[in-house]
């Protein structure tokens, strides 16, 4: 999905866009949920910078939809993948240990938890933390900061 907003402010390499909410469009933006101002005229999103716009800056970004679902259903899948696995591991040792299986497979739910995020934070630590946010394409008007 692509759009035009304006940059309010920028830090590093983020910025904040400021868009206007068309209820039709809203509904349908699969990133609706980082959407700051859901229920007003106007929202604002926190967007990947690479052309290093300004504030007052007019920017066409575009939401790579695609990208973000397929992360998306990674970071669930692994939490999930690795509650499962771990509650699994909990009641299969259960079998060999003198405690009990609910006990060892909470354990276990908790330590796959554990170990699955840790793994998800690593990866989408710095290479991978741009595909989660929409991504300025191309300014399309400059703003009075850059004359």
């Amino acid at each position: 999905m692509k759009d035009n907003g304006l940059v309010v402010s920028t830090k590093e390499d983020m910025a904040q866009v400021e868009v206007k909410c068309f209820i039709e469009a809203c509904q349908k933006c699969s990133v609706r949920g980082l959407c700051i101002g859901q229920d007003q005229s106007k929202g604002t999103l926190t967007v990947h910078n690479p052309l290093n716009a300004h504030p007052g800056d007019e920017v066409s970004f575009e939401i790579p939809e695609e990208i973000y679902n397929k992360k998306m259903i990674l970071l669930f899948g692994s939490l999930l993948s690795g509650s499962l696995l771990g509650m699994g591991a909990g009641y299969v040792s259960s079998l060999y240990l003198s405690y009990s299986s609910s006990v060892l497979s909470v354990v276990g739910l908790l330590l796959g938890l554990i170990l699955a995020g840790t793994g998800l934070f690593y990866h989408f630590r710095k290479k991978n933390k741009n595909y989660l946010y929409p991504v300025i394409r191309d300014i399309i008007k400059k703003g009075d900061f850059n004359g």
